[in-house]
């Protein structure tokens, strides 16, 4: 009885958290100006007004577009809590907008106390949920029902990973395979065999299941094709694992051209407009603020480089960057000029290093010019990091997969 009233009202709960999460991004805003300001509160010029509207609807868009607010039954507990951090780095760079294009001038307090409340608020608040529905799960409420179809190594597979994952709250029915009484199957998959797929009407009939999943090889294209109009006559979703899932990533792109589906073997998010989007934003907000911000340490050290060896300030080197392009990388100098500073690596007792040079290397300091890499497109904040072009052939042939990195920018951390 409790769980079928769950199971009626889940789309009501998951309207009523979604609009939740709009009236607290905007009461966080009253929130964050009073403790500004505390009884001397002002009051909002029409340009704040104006500003605070765009700002909460594009937020709000942008939280319901990473599911914070829908079904966490797949997702992890560190998943949801890395969502909501990049979520707070976008309201950063949001309000930091807004003040460089001179819309509105957000005072950096207000910003402080608006991304503490709303990280304290979606992280307990996701968390909460994610741990109530998962105890109630592993007591049997709100649960799914799935029918797996083939009950081969596949099938056997994906029901193990139901089972020992009380917290999907997945309950399998059993299997329908047309070679069940051939075969010899563990007993935990022998209990719950049905039957063959010639009984799925019958059991589609009776309302009970909520999702079938076929794990039949590509084989039994005809039966596959059955099976699924059967659950599209009755009203249940189909889903389809084919016997060749081991070649694709745990989370593959599917995009359709023209009536043909094609299955990227690993889903990259940049690929998607709006997330470059974003991306940029982030990563041109930060650069400048970085760059603003260490002006004084850069006048500092430009000198103190030229004082103490020969050569020029900067070290400039070709890199291995986005889609494979080559780039020049920018450093602090912290080696003697020499001729091998492209083909060997900087070893921790390097006689190449001047003593300067060693401490802004130990220190990192070295690294920060790559803000200006950054700003101008060729790297981003976060990435993998930008290897020489010698390095880049030679881990090519030697690790797995090593070109995938370049799939998106190299990153300063």
């Amino acid at each position: 009885m409790f769980s079928s009233m769950i199971k009626r009202n889940s789309n009501l709960m998951v309207t009523f958290f979604v609009m939740f999460d709009f009236l607290f991004l905007v009461g966080a805003y009253f929130l964050s100006k009073y403790i500004e300001f505390g009884t001397h509160f002002t009051f909002f010029t029409k340009r704040e007004i104006f500003s605070c509207i765009i700002i909460v609807v594009f937020l709000f868009f942008s939280l319901q577009k990473v599911e914070y607010s829908h079904k966490y039954r797949l997702e992890s507990l560190s998943s949801i809590v890395f969502s909501i951090v990049l979520f707070e780095l976008l309201i950063m760079t949001t309000f930091y907008l807004f003040s460089i294009l001179r819309i509105f001038h957000f005072s950096l307090d207000l910003v402080r106390y608006y991304i503490i409340i709303t990280s304290i608020f979606f992280i307990g608040e996701r968390i909460t949920v994610k741990v109530v529905l998962s105890i109630l799960r592993h007591n049997g409420h709100n649960l799914k029902n799935f029918l797996i179809i083939g009950a081969g190594e596949l099938g056997q597979k994906f029901y193990s990973l139901l089972e020992n994952n009380g917290g999907y709250g997945i309950n399998t029915i059993g299997f329908l395979d047309d070679k069940f009484d051939k075969k010899e199957f563990p007993d935990s998959v022998k209990k719950k065999l049905i039957g063959g797929t010639g009984v799925i009407e019958e059991l589609l009939r009776k309302g009970t299941i909520d999702n079938v999943v076929i794990t039949l090889p590509s084989t039994a294209e005809d039966n596959i094709i059955r099976i699924t109009n059967l659950c599209e006559k009755y009203g249940i979703k189909a889903e389809l694992i084919p016997d060749y899932y081991k070649l694709t990533s745990g989370n593959p792109s599917i995009r359709v051209i023209n009536g043909y589906p094609l299955i990227g073997i690993r889903n990259v998010p940049l690929e998607n407009m709006f997330n470059r989007m974003i991306k940029r934003l982030f990563d041109i907000s930060l650069s400048i603020a970085g760059l603003i911000m260490l002006t004084p340490l850069f006048v500092i050290i430009m000198p103190l480089i030229k004082l103490t060896s020969k050569g020029p300030i900067f070290f400039k080197q070709k890199r291995t960057g986005y889609r494979q392009k080559e780039f020049y990388i920018y450093k602090f100098r912290t080696m003697k000029v020499n001729a091998e500073a492209d083909s060997v690596q900087a070893s921790a007792d390097d006689p190449r290093k001047t003593p300067f040079g060693d401490f802004l290397r130990r220190t990192n300091i070295d690294e920060l010019p790559q803000l200006f890499n950054i700003l101008y497109g060729d790297m981003s904040i976060v990435g993998p990091r930008p290897h020489m072009i010698s390095h880049t052939e030679e881990f090519y042939k030697k690790y797995d997969k090593y070109m995938v990195r370049h799939w998106v920018k190299p990153g300063l951390t």
